[in-house]
């Protein structure tokens, strides 16, 4: 998802502390590539020889607009900016790259590996996650971005249901059973989501100041879903390619070992 920061610098007057550097006073406020930096002036910390103080976006924890003011939030504590009005664009420019999920499809690693499978039925099972990517890329906003983990699983447990029907014939047996391996060969995805569900919860709850934090949990838990979806496929497709539609008896001897 790219990111297209506001150009220029921005004159502010600066409060608060950075890594045990007391700021107070006149500065420019400049926003770059993967870092916010303050250009200080002498009457900000007169004793100490640094004069840029650069803060890389990894450590924002949130960013608050109110009155003038912007906010910037860190672990170790907060940086109060005030200045034109331009800064509450500042502040939301500042969280948007800061909450750029980048590339979830990295983790599929298995999309399109002959050896994996690579047929309209892996088309099928990945297509719910890579629709749910495509929505997110359209979202700037931290709060935005959570994937409709209800739709996934849903989406999900239909091609569970859907698969069972076409590989089992029409033994209602049959497709109990393969809808049975199926579901245990999915659990780890539906796992994920449940954890992606609880993080998108918190999110929405996060004030701006926690925002930021909030967002990192959220993408973590995001990426966990794309790669247990990825882990989940081979054995989904081992699964189907070894069956072929065929009387009961066989059908329990391939997937159990057994004779029913």
């Amino acid at each position: 998802m790219a990111r297209y920061p506001l150009e220029g610098r921005y004159p502010v007057d600066v409060g608060g502390e950075y890594r045990g550097v007391a700021l107070a006073g006149q500065a420019m406020l400049e926003l770059r590539a993967d870092s916010v930096a303050l250009l200080a002036g002498a009457d900000v910390a007169p004793e100490d020889s640094q004069r840029e103080f650069v803060i890389p976006l990894g450590r924002l924890a949130g960013a608050r607009y109110s009155d003038g003011l912007l906010t910037l939030r860190l672990a170790e504590g907060a940086i109060t900016l005030r200045g034109e009005g331009r800064l509450a664009a500042v502040g939301r420019d500042l969280v948007a790259r800061a909450c750029d999920p980048g590339e979830l499809t990295l983790a599929l690693r298995t999309l399109g590996s002959h050896r994996a499978g690579a047929d309209a039925l892996q088309k099928r099972f990945f297509e719910p996650l890579l629709s749910a990517r495509k929505r997110l890329a359209k979202a700037s906003e931290p709060r935005a971005q959570a994937l409709d983990v209800p739709h996934l699983r849903q989406a999900y447990e239909g091609l569970t249901l859907d698969v069972a029907r076409e590989w089992g014939s029409n033994n209602a047996a049959d497709r109990r059973a393969i809808e049975a391996h199926l579901g245990e060969r999915i659990e780890p995805l539906l796992a994920s989501l449940a954890s992606l569900g609880e993080s998108a919860q918190a999110l929405r709850a996060a004030s701006d100041d926690e925002t930021i934090v909030a967002w990192r949990e959220w993408a973590s838990a995001a990426r966990a879903v794309f790669a247990a979806a990825d882990r989940c496929w081979p054995p989904v497709a081992t699964l189907l390619h070894a069956w072929r539609p065929s009387s009961r008896p066989s059908l329990w001897r391939r997937l159990f070992g057994g004779v029913a």
